[in-house]
Formats: C-alpha cells, sequence, structure tokens
C-alpha cells in the first residue's frame, strides 16, 4: 500500500472525497505496492480504490475529468539500497555534517524508471524482473562503467555480479530500452578497456538510447579508499578521440547519434562543445552531456531580446570552475553589447574540496566565502542546479540566508533576462 502524501485542490481527487493520510490498497482490485503500481494502475477514465483511512477500509471511486489532474501526492518511496562498494563511490566521499539524503547509496530500478536515476542493477530479484517485464518499465538507467566481467567488478568490489552484458541481452530480447553510463578512472577502465566496452555496448543499438562517457570526480574526503587520480587533459583528449571515432562509425552505421562525452570532457580537454544537433534529444542532460551547449543556445537565442543595461546596474555572477570560459563569455558580450556591468566570481568548493569543479555541488557556505570578495553592489546571480526542489544547497543553507548575512539580493535565473532589472 501507499500513503496519500498530498491532495491537490479542485482535483478529481478531492472531489471523489480522498484525503491527505490515506492508504491506497488497490486500485481496480489491482494492488498497489509503492509509487510505481500507483503509476502504473492510474490510468483509464474510472478509478475503484480501496483505501484505509484509520482502522477503517473504504472504497472510493473517481471518475477521471479529461483536462483534470488527478490530483494525489503519494509519500516517497522507501529507496533500495546498493550492495556494491564501489571504488569511485561518491557517497563514500562526503563529509560530515551534510543532509542525511547524501549518505545514502541508492540503488533502485523503479526510481530508474521514474526519475532517471542510474542502477548497476546488481541488487534486482527475478521478481524484480518479472516486474520490468510485466509493467514495461522501459527505459532504464544503467550504469555499466565497463563491459569486461573482472574490471567491472574490480569497480563496483563486488564479485558476485552477473556479467552486465547478459542483462542487457535480456532486456533487448524482451525490447526493454535503457540508456547507459560510463564513469572512467584514469588507469582503471579507460583506454582499452573503454574501447572494448564501447564496441560491446554498439550491437544493442536501438534497444540501447544512449551512452554517457563521464570522467570520474573526486572529492578531498577520500580517507581509506583506493588511491585513484583525476583525468588530465591527456587523459580527456585520449578519451575524446576513442568516443568520437565509436560516435562517427555508429552516425554511418545507423544514422543516429548514441554516444556521448560529457561537457566535462570537453572542458578537461579544451576542445568546444559540439553543436545541438550531435546530442539528439539531449536524453543524459541531467549527467552533464549537452549543459554547456544548451546555456549557450540559450544565449544565444535570448541575446537580441534583451534589453540595455541602465548606467547604474550591476550584477554579481557566481559559477564553479569549469563553468568560467563560459560564463566569462557570455558577461563579456553583454557588456559589449547590452552595456551591462558586471563582476564574475569562481566559487571554490570548500565543502568537498577544490578538485570537485562543477556547480551542481557548490554550497551555501562556498557561496558566501565567494561573497566575502566581493565588490560590487547589486543582485547576485547562483548556478540554478545548486538548489533543490526545496530551494537549499547541499549544506541546507538558502539563498536568503545569503541575503540575510549579505544584505543583496540572491537570485536563480532561469533566463538572461533576469539579468536585468525588471
Amino acid at each position: 500500500m501507499i500513503k496519500v502524501a498530498a491532495v491537490e485542490a479542485d482535483s478529481d481527487a478531492e472531489r471523489a472525497g480522498i484525503l491527505p493520510g490515506d492508504k491506497i490498497l488497490k486500485i481496480n482490485e489491482e494492488e498497489v505496492r509503492d509509487r510505481l503500481d500507483f503509476e502504473f494502475h492510474r490510468s483509464g477514465g474510472f478509478l475503484d480504490f480501496e483505501i484505509m483511512r484509520g482502522e477503517n477500509v473504504m472504497r472510493v471511486s473517481v471518475e477521471r475529468d479529461e483536462g483534470q489532474v488527478l490530483g494525489i501526492e503519494p509519500e516517497v518511496m522507501k529507496i533500495h539500497l546498493c550492495k556494491n562498494n564501489c571504488v569511485f563511490c561518491f557517497v563514500h566521499q562526503t563529509p560530515k555534517g551534510m543532509r542525511k539524503s547524501l549518505y545514502v547509496k541508492d540503488e533502485d530500478y523503479r526510481y530508474s524508471f521514474l526519475d532517471g536515476h542510474f542502477t548497476t542493477l546488481s541488487n534486482m530479484k527475478e521478481s524484480d524482473w518479472a516486474r520490468v517485464l510485466e509493467q514495461k518499465l522501459s527505459p532504464i538507467y544503467v550504469s555499466v562503467h565497463c563491459t569486461e566481467p573482472e574490471m567491472r567488478a574490480k569497480l563496483l568490489k563486488n564479485d558476485k555480479l552477473e556479467p552486465v552484458l547478459d542483462r542487457l541481452s535480456w532486456m533487448r530480447k524482451h525490447r526493454i530500452a535503457f540508456h547507459t553510463q560510463m564513469v572512467v578512472i584514469p588507469d582503471w577502465n579507460d583506454k582499452e578497456y573503454l574501447e572494448r566496452s564501447l564496441r560491446e555496448l554498439r550491437p544493442y543499438f536501438p534497444d540501447l538510447l544512449s551512452i554517457s562517457v563521464v570522467p570520474i570526480g573526486l572529492t578531498s574526503h577520500r580517507k581509506n579508499l583506493p588511491d585513484l587520480r583525476l583525468c588530465t587533459r591527456e587523459d580527456a583528449l585520449d578519451i575524446l578521440e576513442r568516443v568520437e571515432r565509436h560516435g562517427r562509425e555508429v552516425l554511418a552505421e545507423t544514422g543516429e547519434m548514441f554516444i556521448f562525452p560529457s561537457d566535462e570532457l570537453y572542458i578537461l580537454a579544451g576542445v568546444e562543445v559540439p553543436q545541438a544537433e550531435f546530442y539528439g534529444d539531449f536524453s543524459q542532460y541531467e549527467n552533464g552531456v549537452g549543459t554547456i551547449r544548451t546555456l549557450k543556445d540559450d544565449f544565444a537565442r535570448e541575446l537580441p531580446f534583451l534589453p540595455k543595461a541602465r548606467p547604474d546596474w550591476e550584477i554579481t555572477v557566481l559559477t564553479a570552475p569549469l563553468a568560467e570560459g563560459t560564463q566569462r563569455g557570455i558577461l563579456d558580450t553583454l557588456r559589449q553589447e547590452k552595456g551591462l556591468k558586471s563582476e564574475l566570481l569562481i566559487c571554490e568548493n570548500l565543502t568537498f574540496g577544490s578538485t570537485v569543479t562543477v556547480t551542481g555541488l557548490l554550497c551555501g557556505k562556498d557561496f558566501a566565502a565567494a561573497l566575502e570578495r566581493s565588490q560590487g553592489k547589486g543582485p547576485v546571480l547562483i548556478p540554478p542546479n545548486s538548489l533543490n526542489k526545496d530551494n537549499l544547497f547541499l549544506d541546507d543553507m538558502s539563498p536568503k540566508d545569503l541575503e540575510a548575512r549579505f544584505g543583496r539580493k540572491v537570485m536563480a535565473p532561469n533566463s538572461f533576462r533576469e539579468y536585468f532589472p525588471v
């Protein structure tokens, strides 16, 4: 069963009398075990709910009104935990004192289907695979990392793994589509291992929807962990050469591009990111694939419609080292074409360490330290992806905390129009 966390006002569910706190046992006589079952059974014009309210079991019928939302927000599912002990696991590199959810090693095929979380498939039972087939849970996001079984077992520190290609073959047989990723570690699964992985994954197209190749991220909190190193420029150039070569080959063979280096690889290599056409439907955007190109293209599209800046208007933009070049180029153009005065501050990640250079892992105290250096007086603009849905940074500070401390408006802009006064 699942518990109703909230009911949207003026929705079908509210009109039917469903209340927060109700426990949904069945929908149209089908058992509801979790949110996944709820999503699977909720479609249709008529829904017959079996509900427990307190100690009472009751039935509630909902006749769906076309154009109206059902309006039920189910409780958060309890996450299936990871049984691996990956040498590059970010959870093991997280400093103390962060929010509890950052220490959860999730490995859940249900969230993979629902929210695009990556899973190694290593904790799934046959009953889980039966459910994948029954409910046609497609696509699933799979962390492959390496197709060679011994190296994959070494990376995941799990010698009981099913060969990943065997499971991908099962998925292909049953027409379960999948996205894949490979986190590449220099001197581990790079070079010939990477070549082999790309070569062995390619034939799974079109059930294989995409492959993303991402360089390892390391924090300064790696006590008693394996000795790994970050990718150098030479490593990034080597990875790019291999990945782009395979990409050209699959494009010639299939007419589709489905092998994508992450933005970080291009920046590390000092190579311009590809044009938007390269990324197709940007299916791995949340994995850092195509974000820089999207930012550049959004700016180019908005630029002609942006106003001239007032002479007294100035802004301060905060970003991470990885995005410095892109943001500097944007602000230079805005200064030249729109007269916008700006200050760009590059935030060192004091929380995870200076080796972490992406915007999404910047914390409130990192922004605060950068603002201590600020000479600006106008509003402060921060990367939107540094905030969660509750408008909090990873250390649970908020933009309001920064505003209170520095006496300046702090914004996470969704448009370049927000760089200018209303």
